[in-house]
């Protein structure tokens, strides 16, 4: 787990689970629990306490210091939700006050009940099909759904067209504050899929999305499966697991997504994903065909088999569907830690810039592209991989923002089944319009025994110019530019780094303990001001930027210096 950092700071609030909700009714009257992650909050509450809109919360069932669940109560209003303690008042979350009914699953339920606190409902199931637009439902302790819901699709929570919000309106289906509550076959099959939405080979269409999941354990070969056209999805502080998945049958991934934009994948934990000889086509997490408008933060992505940890990627659906799979665009992936992955950490494929920003930022990777060899004996070993490629349409064009990352030990595979595929990051040479931008990153490598000086910090493809495909440093290679990197680790002068890439820092970066995967900066590091301004104000942890006299390169700061 990452480390707080000093409590003198003022609190910082990185997301919620919703957005929007009723302020009465549920548990008390008070509303619905919204839950607010971040850093820096209090162990206990204190004098601390939660604004909506400028009124008080009624209610803190959970306090710690990086996580509060409230309900808003009576004297909150639409507008912002702040936290103010004696450190100062954190930043600004939207929130907004509307109507919407609430109701309660429970072991000692019956689906015949109201739904209300005191008469809960049974099953998970009947809840989700009898909701409107606009409901919540919380999951008490010890509800499950580890069997096939009986809808056709395979899955222990089908989400039908007709059982989706709408816009302004979402479904939401989250655990009670401090409850376990698991969907999905935690053995794998029978049924295969935790929670599966509909799609547009259903006969009834598929379901147009606008829902929030949270703080649930999600089981099965493929726990998730959002499909579409669909858009709106909140996927929040769950816990995701899928260790019996081999990836045969068309991979897939623990998390997948297909046609579904504006998801919102925050704070979750992906974990033991596949099997020790799962297929490269699956991955830990998969925002797949025409998946746009997504972000991916403060997520732990860990104990990945087949092959990625994140994986964006667009292939044509076929007949059925056949405007399909072109290049994918707004995608960020920040904040997240991911490591012990068997090929890449991140690979950006089929992407384009020019239509949304694609930006890789203040991410923590280790131990990525460890190997071994998958069935296919396919994919490339790195932290992050871009390779430029484009299933349909036009190629993509502009930038891939990578920066203020922290990457450590990547491509440790010591028997690639091909060469120049082992590096922290990899520019792939598909797209000569596309260029990865690269600074304030931190790279520290490794030997090992095909790399006795240490792992490459890039590799360029150049397959149009160089013998061997990979771009040589006096060569002119566009395709990377960057600034401001700090590489350490190799005994030999990096001969693959392209000339564009300027001002960097070959200096030890004082790491606090990077063999126990600490990665934060001790004092006089050169990573403390060595970095420029980039477009974000904060670092992992939420420690606003600049300190001190610079930027920091990788994904902490140093405060005060």
């Amino acid at each position: 787990m990452i480390a707080a950092k000093p409590q003198s700071l003022a609190p910082t609030l990185f997301f919620s689970d919703l957005e929007s909700g009723p302020k009465t009714g549920g548990a008390n009257n008070a509303g619905v629990f919204v839950t607010i992650y971040g850093q820096r909050f209090g162990a206990t509450q204190g004098t601390s306490y939660v604004s909506i809109g400028g009124g008080t919360a009624a209610s803190y069932p959970i306090w710690s210091d990086t996580r509060i669940t409230f309900q808003p109560g009576a004297a909150a209003t639409t507008g912002t939700i702040e936290l103010i303690t004696s450190s100062g008042t954190s930043n600004a979350l939207p929130f907004t006050v509307r109507a919407g009914n609430i109701y309660f699953v429970a072991t000692n339920g019956k689906d015949g009940n109201k739904g209300t606190f005191n008469s809960p409902w049974k099953t998970l199931p009947h809840a989700v099909q009898t909701i409107a637009a606009g409901d919540t439902i919380y999951a008490e302790n010890g509800v499950s759904q580890t069997v096939d819901d009986g809808q056709g699709w395979q899955a222990a929570l089908t989400l039908r067209s007709e059982w989706c919000g709408t816009s302004g309106n979402p479904r939401a289906l989250l655990a009670y504050p401090g409850a376990t509550v698991t969907i999905g076959n935690p053995n794998g099959l029978n049924p295969p899929t935790g929670i599966r939405s509909t799609d547009f080979s259903s006969g009834d269409g598929p379901c147009g999305g606008e829902w929030v999941f949270g703080e649930i354990e999600l089981r099965g070969i493929q726990p998730v499966a959002i499909a579409g056209p669909s858009q709106q999805w909140r996927f929040i502080g769950n816990d995701i697991s899928c260790p019996n998945s081999n990836g045969s049958g068309g991979g897939g991934a623990c998390f997948e997504t297909s046609l579904a934009s504006y998801v919102k994948f925050l704070g979750n934990n992906v974990h033991d994903a596949g099997t020790a000889g799962a297929s490269a086509l699956f991955q830990g997490v998969y925002f797949s065909t025409d998946s746009n408008h997504v972000e991916m933060g403060w997520n732990t992505v860990a104990n990945v088999h087949g092959c990625r940890g994140v994986q964006i990627h667009s292939s044509p659906l076929g007949s059925g569907y056949p405007h399909s799979g072109y290049n994918q665009y707004d995608i960020a992936i920040h904040d997240n830690v991911i490591h012990d992955t068997q090929c890449d950490g991140i690979i950006a494929d089929t992407v384009d810039p020019s239509k949304g920003p694609i930006s890789i930022y203040n991410n923590v990777i280790y131990n990525a592209g460890k190997g071994p060899n998958n069935p296919e004996q396919s994919g490339s070993w790195s932290c992050i991989y871009v390779p430029g490629t484009t299933e349909t349409g036009a190629p993509g064009s502009g930038m891939v923002e990578v920066f203020n990352n922290t990457l450590y030990d990547c491509g440790a595979f010591v028997t690639p089944p091909f060469s120049n595929a082992n590096a922290a990051i990899i520019e792939g040479g598909g797209n000569v319009n596309l260029i990865v931008h690269i600074r304030n990153n931190l790279v520290y490598q490794l030997p090992t025994t095909l790399f006795p000086g240490g792992v490459p910090y890039v590799v360029v493809w150049n397959p149009g110019k160089n013998a061997g495909g990979v771009c040589a440093a006096s060569a002119n290679c566009p395709w990377m530019q960057g600034t401001n990197n700090l590489f350490w680790g190799r005994s030999t002068v990096e001969k693959r780094d392209p000339a564009n890439i300027v001002n960097s820092i070959n200096a030890n970066p004082l790491l606090v303990d990077p063999g126990q995967y600490n990665f934060q900066l001790q004092s006089g590091s050169p990573a403390a001001n060595g970095g420029v301004s980039v477009p974000d104000n904060f670092d992992i942890l939420g420690v606003p930027l600049p300190q001190g006299s610079g930027y920091p390169i990788g994904a902490y700061a140093l405060p005060g210096h």
